[in-house]
């Protein structure tokens, strides 16, 4: 009953947009009258009818959007023409067509040398035609505190930081969320990568303690059967454990919990560490360079291989493109001269205080 017996039940394939647009990129060639018929499944980005004959519907899958045709012919009806030119944003729907290069590249999709003419069209989950808010809404950048819903330049309404908690699904749909996502995703990746490169081994230490790790201080407490414990700060105990017990290296990705009551815009309350611990030869300079290292594996991997989600990022918020220094030329500067600068900015400090 729910089509499961077979591997595909319809006989046709369904496929990503993405693997689409690479196939068949500005260089692959593709017959006039179009090349393959394709199957897919996308959520409905926007959806308008040009004429009696004529509408155009931009299709999404995750952060990769492509446009539509859909043309009176005759095997497509008007009415077919009508009813896909109104199908509400946000509907889930199944799309069968073909795909044809466009004559020039479309500005409004960021597959813009394909597009898709479409031979059949199915609602799988039709959206409500009001919705509390429009994933392009969110696609802009949140307005600064104290700032109202008024319009921005485009006329298009700002949507608070509440309204988008309070819709917080349709929110996370926005192509720059699902970057953001796909970017922390690339720093734990990149981060552990590099650190099983240099000899670090993966450690997973205990978030619920007998007592707490670091102190009495900034800790949850939570009942633990007929007892208490507390949610772990750091894993900073069990780290040192392990180097003492001959690991030489090691690191964690890892949930930090510290009670402290912020009225910050960001709280420590909880997060996500990266932590690692590792024993040195000689002196200090060499756990530096590690770091280092790391840091600049991170970013060059940030710059090559999420370039499209940070320059996705970079295109909402109007940030610069970092510049790193070459590996081996990161300027180190000693703590006393670190010292004699905030004094020469005017910060009364003695020689030994900490610098935060």
């Amino acid at each position: 009953m729910i089509g499961s017996e077979e591997y595909s039940p319809s006989g046709v394939p369904r496929v990503q947009l993405a693997d689409i647009a690479e196939k068949y990129n500005d260089t692959t060639p593709i017959d006039a009258a179009g090349g393959p018929e394709i199957k897919f499944r996308a959520v409905v980005e926007n959806a308008r009818n040009q004429s009696a004959k004529l509408s155009f519907v931009v299709f999404r899958q995750g952060t990769n959007t492509i446009q539509s045709v859909i043309a009176a012919s005759d095997s497509l009806s008007r009415q077919m023409v009508k009813f896909a030119g109104g199908i509400p944003s946000e509907s889930i729907v199944l799309v069968q067509g073909l795909v044809k290069k466009t004559p020039e590249p479309v500005k409004s999709a960021t597959i813009s040398h394909l597009e898709i003419h479409v031979k059949k069209l199915y609602i799988v989950a039709k959206a409500d035609t009001q919705l509390p808010m429009q994933v392009e809404d969110a696609e802009r950048p949140i307005p600064l505190e104290g700032e109202t819903e008024a319009e921005d330049e485009s006329g298009r309404p700002n949507v608070t930081l509440n309204t988008r908690l309070n819709n917080r699904v349709i929110d996370l749909r926005g192509k720059h969320n699902h970057a953001i996502f796909a970017i922390k995703d690339g720093v734990v990746a990149l981060f552990s990568e590099f650190l099983r490169q240099n000899g670090f081994v993966g450690i997973q230490t205990p978030k619920l303690l007998g007592s707490p790790s670091e102190g009495g201080a900034n800790i949850f407490e939570v009942t633990y059967f007929a007892t208490k414990a507390f949610l772990a700060q750091s894993p900073q105990l069990y780290k040192q454990m392990l180097i003492a017990a001959r690991f030489e290296r090691v690191f964690e990705v890892n949930p930090v919990f510290r009670a402290e009551n912020s009225n910050t815009a960001r709280h420590l309350t909880e997060f996500t560490g990266l932590d690692l611990e590792m024993a040195f030869e000689e002196n200090y300079h060499e756990v530096v360079e590690v770091l280092e290292n790391l840091m600049l594996y991170i970013f060059d991997g940030l710059k090559t291989r999420y370039k499209r989600e940070t320059d996705l990022v970079r295109s909402i918020y109007h940030v610069d493109e970092f510049k790193l220094p070459e590996a081996g030329k990161v300027p180190r500067i000693p703590f006393s001269e670190g010292i004699q600068m905030l004094r020469d900015d005017g910060v009364e400090i003695g020689d030994y205080d900490d610098l935060r």
